[in-house]
């Protein structure tokens, strides 16, 4: 080996050296780890400001039905709108205000991992990830946008740490990194958090009438049958409600039951909702009244149970599955209620349909109600409504509902009577007068007697004054009587137009519950009468002078007189002679006399109305005297 080979070789070999040495020395230095910088600090510093967000979006995976559902709320056209349930208004302006209050400063807390092979095992995967095949461990993605569609908040929300309340899983969409995070958002993707759920918005005092037409359709036929018809009223909501045709000697209303459908009619809720075909909800806010006008609107109203049958006039009238329940407040506004067709389904199903899964049931209600309790076996699952971060939905087993179709009219007739104008009093014709001169001396003399009688007759222009006084006073009530009425009416046509406005684009959805509270047969409003116990005295029985009902004890006298004396029975008129029936008893020769008006006015003894029978020959003696004396002797 020459001089130069033997150095080039020493070189390399300190070369390789070097290079493990600075490699040892590289891999004994603490590896910088990447994410710990981060925590302390909010995910969107950027968002300040709540009143940004226009839109909400809300996406939950269910794991055992593999399947999502999305909730989303969006401001558009002026109004806020549910795009995830037909575009149904929502009442979502303070609701969103309040969830994006919540996630403004939301702050990373400690970081548990880095690793995107980690998401799985704290539940963190994007729930839209169609890269990922696994089916477990995704999260809830919530979305906070503003206008225009630029994010402002977009957070995977994971697993809640253990034991550590109002702590979860976070990690924003495109970041890896999970960290755990305090959130306290108030927010739900339930539908009915979102709307307005108060389906009627009647005041119970306002309530006037309630009529129940029970009835079924017989589809085959195209009749209606078991027609059943009950009318609740009362006049005011002071007074009682009263059943027409009630018999009051073996019925009496059943108030627990009235009170009860009552109360669902106040509180009656919207589980969901379906649309209208567009030509009938066109013409139902036009006029109130449904109008078919093609074969598939008449198909999509049988699909839900209602049916349009044709009047005796010609025109169209709905019927529907189940009968009908009409509500007249004294506002003159007339809630028409029609029952359709029940189903059975999630509370997706129900909240927005799902052709799928979502069952008709041609059962009778009550039937399905005991089916559906019956059912042991657990449903399908199906999308999940998430109330809060980590919180599940146990509300997606199968429930019965039932369709319902709302109309709203207007009747005056329930707001009173319209007052009715007062009367103009007539002017008394003008009498001419003549002068004494051109008068005879006999109409003279006849005219100054009648000066004398017309000084007490009434005067005719006295009269009249006082009789258009009254009139103007009347006439002035009258005008602001005629003004409430007429306000009354103008609010009642304002509030049946802006129901209408409401109900017309809308199939409602209800609980099959609220559906037999509302639907009661007339068996159910009514009970048995309360009976009297047998041998309870009789109103007004006993004795009458007392007036108590139930005493008459032998010897009982009258009551005194306010005055301290007995009771004394009225005197017989002295100008009369005792009737021949009944004699009066016999007198002597000094009592044959007329008596003194005084005598007379006092009571007879009692020991007269029992003496015997008169003598012949003294009644003869007492019927010979002349009324005239008697009449005299007074």
């Amino acid at each position: 080996m020459n001089e130069t080979t033997r150095t080039l070789t020493f070189v390399g070999i300190a070369v390789v050296a070097l290079i493990a040495a600075f490699v040892t020395d590289r891999a004994s230095q603490p590896v910088e780890l990447t994410g710990y910088e981060k925590v302390g600090e909010e995910f969107y510093p950027d968002f300040t400001d709540p009143t940004q967000a226009r839109a909400l979006r809300v996406v939950s995976y269910d794991e055992d039905s593999a399947t999502l559902k999305v909730f989303n709320v969006d401001y558009k056209n002026g109004a806020w709108r549910i795009p995830s349930h037909h575009d149904y208004p929502a009442d979502a302006e303070d609701e969103l205000a309040e969830t994006a209050t919540s996630l403004v400063g939301v702050v990373r807390g400690a970081l548990e991992s880095r690793r995107k092979s980690d998401h799985e095992r704290f539940g963190v995967i994007d729930p839209l990830d169609e890269s990922n095949t696994n089916l477990q461990g995704r999260g809830q993605r919530l979305t906070l946008s503003k206008e225009g569609g630029a994010p402002l908040v977009d957070f995977i929300i994971g697993k809640q740490v253990p034991e550590q309340p109002n702590e979860y899983y976070v990690r924003k969409v495109d970041e890896d990194s999970v960290y755990r995070t305090k959130l306290n958002v108030d927010l739900s993707s339930d539908f009915s958090d979102w709307i307005e759920p108060d389906l009627l918005k009647v005041d119970r005092d306002r309530l006037v009438e309630i009529i129940v037409n029970k009835y079924s359709i017989d589809e085959k036929n195209r009749r209606l049958v078991d027609e059943e018809l009950s009318t609740l009223k009362r006049k005011n909501s002071s007074s009682p409600w009263e059943l027409e045709g009630l018999n009051t000697e073996t019925e009496k209303l059943n108030t627990a039951d009235v009170n009860q459908m009552i109360n669902t009619l106040v509180d009656l809720k919207i589980q969901g909702i379906r649309p209208k075909p567009a030509a009938i909800a066109a013409e139902l806010k036009k006029s109130g009244q449904l109008q078919l006008k093609n074969a598939l609107d008449f198909v999509d109203l049988q699909s839900k149970g209602f049916i349009v049958a044709q009047t005796a006039s010609g025109g169209q009238q709905l019927v529907s599955n189940e009968g009908e329940v009409i509500v007249v407040t004294n506002q003159g506004v007339v809630y028409s209620l029609y029952f359709g067709e029940i189903f059975t389904g999630s509370t997706l199903d129900i909240e927005v349909g799902n052709g799928s899964k979502e069952k008709n049931d041609k059962a009778p209600a009550k039937d399905a109600e005991k089916a559906d309790s019956k059912e042991k076996k657990p449903a399908d699952k199906t999308e999940e409504a998430v109330e809060k971060p980590g919180k599940t939905d146990d509300n997606d087993a199968m429930k019965t509902s039932r369709y319902l179709f709302v109309t709203v009219t207007f009747d005056p007739s329930f707001i009173g009577d319209p007052p009715q104008k007062p009367t103009k009093p007539e002017k008394p014709a003008e009498t001419k007068e003549k002068t004494d001169g051109d008068k005879p001396a006999d109409a003279k003399a006849a005219d100054k007697k009648d000066d004398k009688a017309d000084e007490k007759k009434p005067d005719p222009e006295a009269e009249y004054a006082a009789a258009m006084k009254k009139y103007e006073s009347a006439l002035k009530t009258y005008e602001k009587q005629l003004k409430e009425y007429d306000e009354k009416v103008i609010k009642g046509q304002e509030r049946v137009q802006e129901l209408n406005q409401r109900f017309a684009d809308w199939y409602y959805v209800i609980s099959a519950n609220s559906f037999e509270k509302l639907r009661m047969s007339r068996k159910a409003l009514v009970e048995p009468a309360d009976k009297p116990e047998e041998g309870a005295a009789q109103p007004g029985a006993g004795n009458p002078a007392l007036g108590i009902p139930g005493l008459n004890l032998p010897g009982m006298k009258a009551p005194a007189q306010p005055g301290g004396k007995p009771a004394a029975p009225k005197p017989a008129p002295s100008a009369k002679p005792a009737p021949s029936t009944k004699p009066a008893p016999a007198k002597s020769d000094s009592e044959s006399k007329p008596a003194p008006a005084k005598t007379e006015a006092k009571p007879k003894p009692a020991a007269e109305k029992t003496s015997p029978k008169q003598p012949e020959s003294e009644k003869k003696t007492t019927d010979s005297k002349p009324p005239e004396k008697a009449a005299g002797s007074e």
